[in-house]
């Protein structure tokens, strides 16, 4: 059952990210790979995939369900996190950083609701 509701969490999170874009930035909004920012983000974001993967494979472990699911809340809160931080640091003008926020928060309540 877990199976399926992580599929269904990562389509959830990819349809609300271009409905929350389209309502709160809008079309032609300022993105982060427009500013000086975009290295520190691609350089943040991998460093951050990359330590997952590491706990995912050598440290976690897989057969202990709870922990599963509270690696993937836990990774995506610090991933929106430094996506929303990064967001408020380089586009100033622009309410972008509210995008990462609210995914977060829908993340949150469906694994709780649903995952857990």
């Amino acid at each position: 059952m877990m199976g399926i509701s992580i599929q269904i969490l990562g389509l959830l999170l990819v349809l609300s990210e271009i409905l929350l874009r389209r309502l709160i930035v809008g079309k032609g909004g300022q993105e982060i790979y427009d500013t000086v920012g975009k290295k520190f983000h691609l350089w943040g974001r991998t460093i951050l995939i990359l330590i997952g993967l590491f706990f995912l494979f050598f440290v976690l472990d897989l057969t202990y369900e709870l922990a599963f699911k509270r690696f993937i809340l836990i990774l995506l809160a610090v991933i929106y996190a430094f996506e929303a931080f990064i967001g408020w640091m380089y586009i100033k003008s622009s309410k972008a950083f509210l995008v990462p926020i609210l995914l977060l928060l829908i993340a949150t309540i469906y694994c709780y609701n649903f995952v857990f």
